[in-house]
């Protein structure tokens, strides 16, 4: 199939290739890893970005929500689509319409929430190892091979670790024989919760040396040591960092390696983006990010003061007052791709109709569990220096 491209695609084979250790990876992070803070990222280390995962039925079948959750500038590459799709058809439907301005698409196989395991979505597939490899089958089939297709996975449940790595490795096999680019692989199962005892690092190693393709590991990467530390255990092509790159965006950042915190000119970009961004970026996006990269620099009661702001100016005001923190006016000439998908008219069918009219899953105007939690957890925490993100993200790390 002929379909235009935006700009030429990257050749993502071809970048692990280059990479000088390991490729630098940010997760897809739902509501926060959109364009602009994949700009501060990049500008920061990172070489590959993903999307916030994306539902294929939403944006298959609604303008408003192609419209709401994706966007992209020449400036923003390589950059992978992330979608929770339930088969073939939804998966391929996405993969075609972003095609012009992506470089590839990637299958969340990952998402252990138990809302996405009960449709289907996420974690829900690797109990269909037939339909994830159904899923890549059909896009090879359909789109250009240069077109990078992946699946971001966990370790696979069973009644032992032996038994667990054996089925991983089995099935990861199973995808590289059916095209895919790279994988991804989230150290634990599905039931496993966050901590530092669950991460089941031997077993990503294992996996990694099972494969030709690239393997990024993905889990507890907190600094850029940490990120050094699983590289050196696994041998992994790439790390990918959820977490750690919200609490600290220039974690990959080889001028900060020794960093604990977020730089204060790392937090200087970030409000020079949002300048540039204008009404792109909207206010509780750009206040939640200034929350986790900089919470730890703010006592409770002056925690309490940056939480109760509403408007952009009262932020700037804030910041520049508190810890001598403001934009420096640096132009990064940053444009927005007018993405329109008039190039490919997605197949309508019964079910999809059903869901749109029965389900639009979340509310984008919402604070979310995540930062719901974070704010909870820091009010509650006179010390400073006890404020992490663990335990609150489900989707990346």
């Amino acid at each position: 199939m002929q379909l235009p491209q935006q700009r030429p695609h990257h050749d993502i084979a071809a970048l692990f290739a280059g990479a000088k250790d390991f490729l630098r990876v940010s997760a897809p992070m739902v509501r926060y890893s959109k364009l602009e803070f994949r700009r501060l990222l990049r500008q920061n280390g990172v070489q590959l970005a993903f999307t916030p995962m994306m539902i294929s039925d939403s944006i298959n079948n609604s303008e408003k929500a192609r419209q709401n959750e994706f966007s992209t500038g020449l400036d923003d590459q390589p950059l992978i689509a992330q979608f929770a799709a339930k088969d073939a058809t939804e998966f391929v439907t996405s993969a075609q319409l972003i095609y012009p301005y992506a470089d590839g698409v990637d299958l969340n196989c990952g998402c252990p929430q138990s809302w996405a395991i009960a449709k289907g979505y996420g974690c829900g597939l690797l109990r269909q190892p037939e339909q994830v490899r159904d899923i890549v089958q059909c896009l090879r089939r359909t789109l250009p091979a240069r077109f990078s297709v992946s699946v971001k996975m966990r370790l696979l449940q069973s009644r032992d670790n032996e038994t667990s790595v054996q089925k991983t490795i089995e099935l990861a096999q199973q995808l590289e024989h059916c095209g895919v680019t790279f994988l991804t692989l989230h150290g634990r199962t599905p039931t496993q919760k966050h901590s530092k005892d669950t991460l089941n690092v031997a077993a990503m190693a294992e996996v990694a040396q099972s494969l030709q393709i690239p393997l990024i590991v993905n889990g507890n990467v907190e600094s850029f040591q940490d990120a050094c530390e699983l590289h050196e255990k696994t041998k992994a092509a790439g790390v990918m960092a959820a977490r750690g790159l919200l609490a600290n965006p220039a974690l990959f950042n080889n001028e900060y390696q020794l960093a604990t915190s977020t730089p204060k000119e790392c937090v200087e970009q970030w409000l020079d983006i949002a300048e540039t961004a204008g009404d792109h970026l909207h206010f509780q996006c750009f206040h939640h990010h200034l929350s986790f990269m900089w919470s730890n620099a703010m006592k409770r009661a002056t925690r309490v003061q940056f939480n109760s702001l509403s408007s952009r100016a009262q932020v700037l005001e804030f910041m520049g007052e508190h810890f001598d923190v403001h934009p420096r006016g640096r132009s990064l000439g940053a444009s927005y791709t007018n993405c329109t998908y008039s190039h490919f008219t997605p197949p309508k069918h019964a079910r999809h109709l059903a869901a749109e009219a029965e389900d639009s899953s979340w509310d984008a105007g919402s604070d979310g569990k995540f930062f719901t939690e974070f704010k909870t957890n820091q009010l509650s925490n006179d010390n400073t220096e006890d404020l992490e993100l663990d335990g609150l993200f489900a989707h990346g790390d």
